[in-house]
């Protein structure tokens, strides 16, 4: 024996010196024999898959539990694997064969929570795993305990491995044999909302058909920390868009109008992701087209009152928005921050919708009270966003072209003008102007449209302003000084802006005292 505690056969076996070890057997070896670290004389050769030598030690009463241990087992990440285990994770399949038949134990647990049976799972070779259910695999076994959470796999059973890969022959096996169809991992993820998820039509038919609860949801702890807590495979299969597992699971008894930990439905997801095909189905079976995200978390991830029309309005999915009004979505529905399905398309420049939108009595007067650190309306949010033919809709409607932003924000006082010369948009102020904007208008902190286009770089814009009578030497107090358009333009290194508003007769600062790169609040 060396230091290791190898004995000659021992390091013959590991080399697959198949002559040597039937000659020391013949004369008296023990086949049983482990090195220091518990691995056996057959553990080496069942992972490196010699056939030859495992039979051999195998007829001479080698035993097929013995597992390593200690600290270099477990330095390695093998504490725990039995010669079969070691053959399964090698994918020594006729080793594993040969194993299973002399009575190797498929359901030893490895240090980490796995068993060979599991292992087999992962690897989904149909061949072996009906070996291993033929050598007494249990089909519901799954990896618990705190190195199981840490590789994420606590509560993953076979069919729940198979179910991952998508392997359809594998789970009607398993389904076959007995195995439990509502598993839920750590996560309270079950295999039928994975496979929802997935797209995989067969393996939800096949799991369902054997008894699958269609409205089991994630539970616990883990699952709210992760949102996923109340999400039904109908609301997996929905947010995806797989049309075709949604009506079978809907014709299969599942609830169109099921909520989520955050109060959403799947035609609220469904909606969000643009899927059409798929809230017209959930409508045609009964889906709330008013049904909205309600309570605290709802409230926390700003989503509560977000009706499926209001989501759909703020993604712009025209085919879907259209559809929710003529199935009756109520079109002057406001979230909690106050805003609407008609403000939010303002934002979108789709004039069609916004028209649409006031033709089923949604109000273009509209105002949100949380929405941009103040009280706004359509027109802020059109010019904004640049949506200029949005924009004329409402000054055509009759809306205040020097309406200002109501609150105690940051953003007080500001008009559609101010927004639109921030951001550059030159048809919008043009347009504002020719309409009776005042130019010399100033938000709260003494900002005017001229200090802010100057302070963003907007030349043109600037150029725009002076033509139409902005005074180029108006002044706001910044810092404890008094800041013209010119010095904002200087410290932010415009240096096209100052040659506009030197042409326009700005007057230059002989030292400018602003520190460079300094903006007002945009």
């Amino acid at each position: 024996m060396n230091l290791c505690g190898q004995t000659p056969l021992f390091c013959a076996a590991k080399e697959g010196r198949t002559e040597i070890v039937k000659y020391l057997l013949d004369r008296g070896a023990n086949p049983r024999v482990q090195n220091h670290y518990g691995v056996s004389a057959l553990w080496i050769p069942a992972q490196k898959g010699m056939l030859q030598v495992v039979e051999l030690l195998l007829n001479a009463g080698a035993e097929t539990h013995v597992a390593p241990f200690g600290n270099l087992a477990d330095e390695l990440n093998i504490t725990g694997w039995t010669p079969l285990y070691a053959a399964m994770k090698s994918r020594k399949f006729d080793v594993v064969k040969l194993l299973l038949k002399r009575g190797a134990d498929p359901n030893a647990v490895t240090k980490l929570g796995s068993t060979p049976f599991l292992l087999a799972s992962e690897i989904c070779d149909l061949d072996i795993i009906e070996a291993c259910v033929e050598a007494g695999a249990d089909l519901d076994f799954a990896p618990s305990g705190p190195d199981a959470d840490n590789l994420n796999i606590t509560g993953q059973t076979a069919l729940f491995m198979a179910t991952l890969k998508d392997r359809v022959d594998v789970v009607k096996f398993l389904i076959q044999k007995g195995a439990h169809v509502n598993v839920q991992n750590r996560y309270g993820v079950s295999p039928l909302l994975l496979c929802a998820e997935s797209g995989n039509y067969e393996l939800v038919q096949a799991l369902v058909q054997a008894g699958a609860d269609v409205n089991i949801t994630p539970k616990g702890e883990l699952a709210e920390e992760n949102f996923l807590a109340g999400q039904t495979p109908l609301f997996g299969a929905a947010k995806k868009g797989h049309v075709d597992i949604c009506e079978y699971l809907i014709q299969n008894g599942a609830d169109v109008n099921a909520v989520t930990m955050t109060g959403a439905t799947p035609l609220y997801t469904a909606t969000e992701e643009g899927h059409l095909d798929v809230v017209r189905l959930l409508i045609r079976h009964g889906a709330d087209v008013n049904r909205s995200p309600k309570g605290q978390v709802a409230r926390d991830l700003h989503i509560e009152n977000q009706t499926p029309l209001l989501i759909a309005c703020m993604r712009n999915h025209e085919a879907i928005i259209r559809h929710l009004i003529e199935s009756g979505a109520n079109v002057n529905v406001t979230s909690e921050r106050g805003s609407s399905p008609f403000l939010a398309i303002c934002q979108h420049n789709n004039v069609e919708l916004a028209r649409l939108l006031i033709q089923h009595e949604a109000r273009h007067d509209v105002e949100a009270k949380n929405l941009y650190d103040g009280k706004i309306n359509g027109l802020i949010v059109a010019a904004e966003s640049g949506s200029f033919d949005t924009l004329r809709l409402l000054v055509e409607a009759g809306l205040d072209v020097n309406y200002k932003i109501e609150g105690k924000g940051e953003t007080a006082g500001r008009t559609p003008l101010f927004c639109a010369c921030a951001k550059g948009f030159q048809d919008i102020v043009e347009y504002l102007i020719d309409r009776g904007a005042d130019v010399n208008g100033t938000e709260k902190s003494g900002l005017s449209c001229l200090h802010i286009a100057a302070a963003m770089g907007h030349a043109d814009t600037v150029r725009i302003l002076c033509e139409r009578g902005a005074n180029v030497d108006q002044q706001f107090r910044f810092e404890e000084q008094d800041v013209t358009a010119y010095d904002l333009a200087e410290s932010q290194q415009h240096d096209h802006v100052c040659q506009v508003l030197r042409n326009f007769g700005a007057r230059q600062p002989q030292h400018s005292t602003l520190p460079s790169h300094v903006e007002p609040n945009k």
